[in-house]
Order: structure tokens, then sequence, then C-alpha cells
């Protein structure tokens, strides 16, 4: 197989660009509409992205990997510091006088290089119990950090770029049963008798797959106790994020309260029909109705005023966007830059599917942006840094046969 040094990457700049300058044109409006300065905020942080993903663009494979878990130790001591004097509504973000970051966000960058790091390792054998929970402690402190804060939305990121990154280096198939169980058996946790249906199920298929007795034992008691658990998980929620979920099921019932965003955003997008109402001529976004339009619901200013037309060019960029990264996995020679640039495709897809299915009301309201759209510093840095890593490692060395 030969392998060619310096192949310039040039799509995936230009993709990110191109969203990114769409964006900013249905940003302008709902700025507007919000009666605040956040389009040149945007400009701002759209600047200081580009320094800092060229920056990291030129940055050796070599030194990233050697730094990978420092990063990550920084990003832990970031969450762990938010958790003490967190600032902001929420009290997730740190900073001071005008100057804020959001801890969250930059844990996406911090864990993508860590598993990286840790699963292209020669000696890390999946199949082996203790490099599978090696690879799930990564994951879980900052995951468990993020959801205590508490940011429900960005926290299911965690999971999703461990088990796409699992995937490309290779798991087992038992080890995907074992990821995929603990969301089984949560799900199941709405009644006692499904909980002992599904355990008994992944147990049944377990043995198929060759579990031994005594982690099926050990593993069975883990779902018992993931299925007691989480009812009372469901009562440490806040009230919000509650709300949000019995909204997902049922918006009408509160259409004045917890629906009250669910219902505007489907009205903004459906009144959009097919070529919109025109760029600054959305009722639902100019009169109003429709709220944090500039940030998690940018998707329903672009349906009302851009159409269906204008959301299918967006998410037609997404997809090219994120095939591109698939792409590159296939083509990098570097078993770590694999890993880090389908880590930064699993960030991406599932933000966009999360963030247009809450618009759309098909998911539930989770406050995970639309990302290179919606308005944010942290989401937007995090993203340029994402793909300033994925630039570079795949403008190095690649396979040509």
């Amino acid at each position: 197989m030969k392998v060619e040094r310096h192949e310039i990457e040039w799509i995936v700049p230009l993709l990110t660009l191109l969203i990114v300058g769409f964006g900013m044109v249905v940003l302008y409006s709902a700025s507007v509409a919000a009666g605040g300065g956040f389009f040149v905020r945007q400009m701002v942080f759209i600047v200081v992205g580009l320094i800092l993903g060229i920056s990291l663009a030129l940055i050796p494979d070599r030194f990233i990997l050697a730094t990978s878990y420092l990063v990550y130790i920084g990003m832990l001591l970031l969450l762990g510091l938010v958790l003490m004097i967190g600032t902001g509504p929420t009290g997730r973000w740190l900073g001071m006088g005008t100057f804020h970051i959001q801890p969250s966000e930059l844990a996406k960058i911090g864990v993508i290089l860590a598993l990286a790091r840790f699963l292209s390792d020669r000696r890390t054998d999946l199949s082996k119990i203790r490099y599978f929970f090696g690879m799930a402690l990564i994951a879980v402190v900052p995951f468990g950090l993020i959801l205590i804060e508490p940011d429900l939305g960005t926290s299911l990121v965690i999971p999703v770029i461990t088990g796409v990154m699992a995937y490309i280096a290779g798991i087992p198939h038992l080890a995907v049963l074992f990821v995929v169980s603990p969301v089984a058996v949560m799900i199941a946790s709405i009644n006692p008798y499904a909980i002992v249906i599904v355990i008994a199920i992944l147990l049944a298929l377990g043995y198929f797959a060759g579990i031994r007795i005594n982690v099926a034992v050990l593993w069975g008691a883990m779902m018992g106790a993931i299925g007691w658990m989480t009812p009372k998980l469901w009562l440490q929620l806040k009230p919000y994020q509650r709300n949000r979920l019995v909204t997902f099921i049922n918006p009408e019932a509160d259409p004045l309260g917890a629906g009250y965003q669910i219902i505007q955003s489907k009205v903004a997008i459906g009144s959009g029909k097919f070529w919109g109402k025109g760029l600054m001529e959305g009722s639902q976004t100019h009169r109003g109705f429709l709220p944090e339009q500039h940030t998690d619901f940018i998707f329903s200013v672009l349906g009302e005023e851009f159409g269906f037309i204008g959301a299918i060019i967006v998410l037609v960029l997404f997809w090219f966007l994120i095939v591109r990264l698939l792409y590159l996995t296939k083509k990098v020679a570097s078993p770590h830059s694999k890993l880090v640039i389908a880590g930064v495709a699993a960030v991406l897809a599932f933000q966009v599917i999360v963030n247009v299915g809450m618009t759309t009301g098909v998911m539930p309201v989770t406050g995970l942006p639309l990302p290179l759209l919606s308005y944010g510093g942290s989401s937007l840095l995090t993203m340029f840094m994402l793909i300033g890593l994925v630039t570079g490692m795949a403008s190095r060395w690649r396979r040509t046969g």
C-alpha cells in the first residue's frame, strides 16, 4: 500500500466555511429580531476560531498524540472548577467580565484526543475487560461531571463519541452489547416487568456471544442496579429537564409553558413552506414568538425565512461534511488520526440530528446547539478547533492505494 505525504485537505474547511457563511446570514436576522449584538460577537468568534483552527492544523501529529492526556486532564480540571465557581444563569461558564468559556464544550476535544490515544495504542485490546473499562473510564468521568452541572444535552455527546470511536477501533460484538445494554435498561425502567425481560434478553444474547458465567453475574447485577437507579435519577433532574422530556411526548399539554418552544418552532418551520418568507420577513422570528432563536432554535429561523429549500441546502452541506470526514477515516495512514476524525464526525452528526430533531418536534429539547450555525463562542470555537485538527491530520500522511 502506497502512502503519499502532504496532500492538502481543502474540502473539509471549504464545507465548514460555507455552513458558517449560511449561518451568519440566518443569525443576522435572528440577531436583529432578538435586539442584541449577537451577529457582531459571532464574527469575532469566527475570526478567533479561524486563528485557533489554522494553528492546530499546523501542529505535528506526534505533538498532539504526546499531549493528548494532558489536554484531557486540563479539561477535567475545568469541569471540576465550573462546579465550584461556575457563572451564568445555569452556572456552566467560567470567565471574567465579558469573556466566558463553557468547559463542557471544550470537553469534546479532550475526550476525543484521550480516546484516540488510548484506542490507537498497540497494547489496547478491547476484547479484554481491563481495556474495555479503561476506555469506559475515560468517558464516564467527564460525562458525570457534565451531567452534574447539569448539562444533559452536552453530556449525551460523550457516549456517542465513545461508541463511534470504539467501533472504528474494532470493538468486539460482545463489548458493543455491554455499551448498549445500559441504555436499553434505562428505557425499560418505566416498567419493572420490562426491566426483567430486557435484562433476560441481554443475558441471552451475551450467552450466545460467549460471555463467561462470572462476568454474566456481574453484568446482570449492574443492569439491575441501573434499572433500580434510573427512576431515582429522574427525580434528581431539574424541573425544566423533566418538563422537556414530558413535553416531547405531548407538547400541546402545556402550550403556554413547557410546550411553547416546540409548538412555536414547528409553526415557524411550517410557515416557511418551500421557498420561505424571505430574509428578515419571518413573523415568528421578528414578532418575538420564537424563544432562543439565535441559539438552540436557529434552524427554526432558517426554515421560516428560507423555507424547505434553504433547510435542505444546509442539511446537504452538513451531510457532505460528515461523509467527507468518514471518507478521510479510510484514507489517513495513522490509526490515531483515523480515530480523531471519526470522533469529530460523531460530534457533528449527533448534534445536527438532535438539534434538527428537537426543532421539528421529533426529539426532546436537549439544549444542544446546531454546530457552526447557532450563536455561541464556546461551541463555535470548539468546532473550529476540531475542524483544524482534522484538516491538519488529513493533510499529512494519507493512503493512496
